[in-house]
């Protein structure tokens, strides 16, 4: 029954290591910011943002094929300069995350890459709902069979074979 156990034990650690190599790495890469956030935090690194193009805003110059608008996020926008390649997939209105850097001097956010906005709440709430009552019936499953095991050797039905009658 120690051993049962044991695995048990180790395998939650194992799902509790993953579980934070993945927030770690959402963190790092894939977690986005708000136009508010990065006006009150500025940074020099690149960062992600997620907001809605301002209705109004969006102009599109062919010549350097770059895009100037606004992104408004719950209190607060800022002007967003976009020179990347999908520049027909820019519509006002539209939540888009882009990734690139602030420029403080100018009070412009400058990006090359558009990236997919993201909704992890459903990816995450659909794994849970799936593997925990799987994890649930196979932990009661193997209890089961360990414990049935453990009758079956108590039963006078079973005996261990001797080596000398074999022989």
């Amino acid at each position: 029954m120690k051993t049962f156990y044991l695995r048990w034990g180790g395998i939650l650690v194992l799902g509790a290591l993953i579980g934070f190599l993945g927030w770690q790495r959402y963190d790092r890469e894939v977690k986005t910011s708000t136009p508010e956030e990065v006006l009150r935090q500025p940074s020099d690194k690149p960062v992600r943002i997620q907001g809605r193009i301002e209705a109004g805003s969006l102009a599109i110059d062919p010549s350097t094929h770059a895009a100037v608008f606004n992104l408004t996020g719950t209190g607060g926008k800022i002007a967003v300069r976009y020179a990347g390649d999908d520049l027909e997939s820019l519509r006002e209105l539209k939540v888009v995350v882009l990734s690139g850097k602030w420029d403080p001097s100018a009070r412009l956010f400058e990006s090359r890459k558009m990236a997919l906005t993201p909704n992890y709440g459903f990816v995450v709430s659909a794994y849970l709902i799936g593997l925990i009552p799987m994890a649930f019936f196979l932990f009661r499953m193997e209890r089961k069979v360990a414990l049935l095991y453990a009758l079956i050797k108590q039963e006078k039905l079973y005996q261990p074979e001797d080596q000398h009658e074999i022989e």
